[in-house]
């Protein structure tokens, strides 16, 4: 059987020295591995805002949800305005009117217009020519959702930019303009982002944002994001805060989860911008666990001293504007945070390739004519990477149940297993093809891979560029005789940068993705992983590399059981409140509305004709989700929509469109609603207007959200087929219910929430 053996092989047999140092390396490995994967908490700088201010801060903030043109929100801008004022700063509130469009996965548009009431302070510099210089922005949001208090998540990066703005203005001048942007309108699509972004005078001053966000309710914070960012925006981040992690490969994950902070608008300032999040301790779904209680005070104190921290370097640092080439950013064990532009992955691909191909070559001229042991390591390995994949479908459940485990053991378990599993079969397809040649397979389909990652995400290649590199490169050191300790040192050299790299990923894969039940990042990741235990196959250590496979499997079997049940989400002390009261004009009714749940006994006094959700045809239609239902009193309080028909004429030039009508009408919210929802049904409208601004010049279906309209008068243009029946349905939806209406006895629910709706229907025939 052909095998393509390295030249000057040692004896078959190692001899102590060998097996020492193999017994070192292996040792080592597995200590840089362990390494690469704890998760370090940096240590708060000295200089720390006063923590007991931001808790203050954030209890004040945080009594109430805050969505978008709601009275709570102008409260919570009331209170950041006072405590800017008290401190001898002149803020500017930005109230502008922003309009959005997103388009939907299954067809049509989503269309936002809301007016925005962003918070603007400038800290004056003083250096020279300061007002000609890029100044610093730093940015966080003081809004929240509909059923979230956004202790967390909006009222802790406000609570440490107030504190941050203190200590800014009473220490030592910075030499670059400073500016504190509080947004508004964050939670329904970056709105205030980008009314600050497209209409303030001063984004076009902007240097480097810094924008800050959380995803969770403890832990210390990450780079998540960097747009625009080039290799010294970087490194200021790092200097300024060596020991806060991040990498460009997370940036890439945290976009396959909903939900998750993102830069947005604020891209588009022609400067550098980075993100910063806290993730630990995330929050559910729906962020209903982001309140006071749940807060985590060291994260708040780690919060401010890294704003601050991060003020006072980019204060004092020269800015540049101007977009700049993608950069890869990871950490490395004793090395810190290392960047580099993402195009050096391209040049790192093309020499594996090159390398690729050179071994390919020098094995082909040594097998002669006999060619199949290579095509057989090429294909083998593809059938290992198969067989993994079957085999984890069929353990599918197996691997839900685990991401849903408080406890990371049992995960940790699964790998250790699997990679037993898998290394041994490389060292059985070894004994078919040869070592070469399935080292060259796996090399191949890692190249592969590579390819497609550049394709896709350049900054996060440089998870495969550099181990990829540096195994091909072991492999060429290989070719040449030398003395089985040196060759176990090049061999530890080439396979290091593998589980540097790639164990922090699988960490970081899992932890970030896994609880969303996208574990699949992770599995890709742990089987490219193990296919660098191919480099082991090209030395006789396959006793070493057996007696380690079974240590690892008995200590599997040995250890003891943990039997941790389903991640048991923490509660908050009080629930939001889901209940709707529906005021309905068509069918002059109004209605109680609850999402399918359990009934508790007092919600069953609201419900007791049904023993199940179900649907209302005739109020919400065939395709209206199920849900519980009830007749409600009606609140004459409470106003429909007012709306006036104005015209439905037909068109007098259609050309090239089919014969089209328009139809006007007016729409007013005596309610001065935060939130009105409309949509159109029955055709798509070719031309919609509001007041004159353009809503859709296409024909589409569309939605819109329109917010913080208060009592303003609405003008309406739809142009649509003239043989189409038209309808425009119109939610105006604010925040509480009539709480008079209610039996006696409710439990206690998030203040705020629950929602009153008051609807009808436009119909044009």
């Amino acid at each position: 059987m052909f095998t393509a053996d390295i030249p000057a092989a040692p004896p078959r047999t190692p001899r102590l020295a060998a097996q020492a140092a193999g017994l070192l390396a292996l040792a080592v490995l597995a200590v840089l591995a362990w390494t690469a994967t704890r998760v370090t908490v940096p240590t708060a700088p000295a200089a720390l805002p006063a923590l007991d201010r931001m808790l203050g801060h954030v209890v004040v903030l945080a009594a109430a949800p805050r969505p978008i043109a709601t009275r709570a929100n102008a409260q919570a801008r009331d209170y950041i305005l006072a405590q800017l004022r008290g401190m001898g700063l002149a803020p500017a509130v930005q109230k502008t009117t922003v309009q959005k469009a997103t388009i939907r996965y299954w067809g049509g548009t989503d269309l936002t217009l809301g007016v925005v009431h962003n918070i603007v302070v400038r800290l004056p510099g003083s250096g020279p020519g300061h007002l000609q210089r890029p100044a610093l922005l730093l940015a966080a949001h003081y809004d929240s959702g509909r059923n979230t208090l956004g202790a967390a998540r909006g009222a802790a990066q406000v609570a440490a930019m107030l504190e941050t703005a203190r200590a800014l203005r009473a220490g030592p001048a910075h030499a670059n303009d400073i500016v504190l942007l509080f947004l508004d309108g964050e939670d329904v699509g970056a709105l205030g982002a980008k009314g600050f972004a497209e209409q303030h005078p001063l984004a076009r001053r902007i240097g480097l944002t810094l924008k800050f966000d959380a995803a969770g309710s403890a832990g210390p914070l990450a780079l998540y994001e960097a747009t625009n960012a080039d290799g010294s925006a970087l490194r200021g981040w790092t200097q300024a805060l060596p020991g806060v992690g991040g990498s460009s490969l997370l940036a890439r994950l945290v976009k396959l989860m909903p939900d998750m902070p993102r830069i947005g608008p604020l891209a588009g300032i022609d400067a550098p911008a980075l993100l910063f999040v806290n993730s630990g301790r995330r929050f559910d779904g729906a962020r209903t666990l982001d309140n006071v209680e749940r807060l985590d005070p060291a994260m708040l104190a780690h919060l401010g001293a890294s704003m601050l921290r991060l003020a006072r370097h980019h204060g004092d640092t020269p800015l540049a504007r101007g977009g700049h080439q993608p950069h890869a950013w990871f950490q490395l064990p004793l090395v810190g945070s290392v960047q580099h532009p993402a195009i050096l992955s391209w040049g790192l691909a093309a020499l594996c390739c090159l390398m690729l191909v050179r071994g390919y070559r020098q094995a082909t001229e040594r097998a002669g004519a006999t060619v199949a042991p290579l095509v057989q390591g090429f294909f083998g390995v593809a059938l290992l990477l198969l067989a993994a994949r079957m085999l984890l479908w069929e353990r599918r459940d197996e691997l839900a149940a685990l991401t849903q485990l408080q406890d990371t053991g049992p995960a940790i378990v699964f790998l250790v297993v699997g990679g037993c599993l898998f290394v041994a079969a490389l060292y059985l397809l070894r004994r078919l093809a040869g070592a070469v040649s399935v080292f060259l397979g796996a090399m191949a389909w890692l190249a592969v891979a590579l390819v497609l990652v550049l394709l896709a995400a350049p900054p996060a290649a440089y998870l495969l560029a550099w181990p990829l590199a540096a195994a091909l490169a072991a492999f060429s050191a290989l070719q040449a005789p030398r003395s089985p300790p040196v060759r176990l040192l090049v061999l530890a050299a080439g396979i290091a940068p593998a589980p540097l790299l790639l164990a922090p990923a699988l960490r970081d894969a899992w932890m970030a993705l896994a609880p969303q039940g996208l574990y699949v990042v992770a599995v890709v990741i742990a089987l490219m992983l193990l296919c660098f235990a191919s480099l082991f196959l090209l030395l006789p250590l396959g006793r070493l590399v057996g007696a380690a496979l079974a240590l690892l499997l008995a200590a599997c079997v040995l250890l003891p059981e943990p039997a941790p049940g389903p991640r048991a989400l923490e509660r908050p002390r009080v629930e939001p409140n889901r209940l709707v009261y529906f005021k309905d004009m068509n069918s002059w009714r109004a209605y109680w509305l609850l999402p399918p749940q359990p009934l508790d006994a007092w919600s069953k006094q609201l419900f007791p004709n049904l023993d199940k959700p179900a649907i209302h045809v005739d109020v919400f239609g065939w395709h209206s989700p199920r849900q519980w239902y009830a007749i409600a009193p009606r609140e004459d309080g409470i106003a429909f929509p007012e709306a006036y028909m104005l015209r439905n004429p037909r068109l007098a030039n259609p050309s090239p469109h089919p014969r089209l009508r328009q139809v006007a009408f007016t729409l007013r919210s005596n309610n001065r609603a935060p939130h009105i929802r409309m949509w159109v049904a029955g055709t798509k409208p070719h031309r919609s207007t509001l007041n004159g601004r353009v809503l859709n010049a296409t024909e589409i279906p569309w939605s819109l959200s329109l917010y913080g309209m208060e009592d303003q008068l609405l003008r309406f243009t739809i142009d649509a087929p003239d043989e189409d029946p038209l309808a425009v349905i119109v939610e105006e939806r604010m925040p509480g219910l009539p709480e008079h209406l209610l039996p006696p006895g409710a439990p206690p629910r998030m203040p705020g929430t629950g929602m009153t709706v008051s609807a009808d229907v436009l119909r044009f025939y």
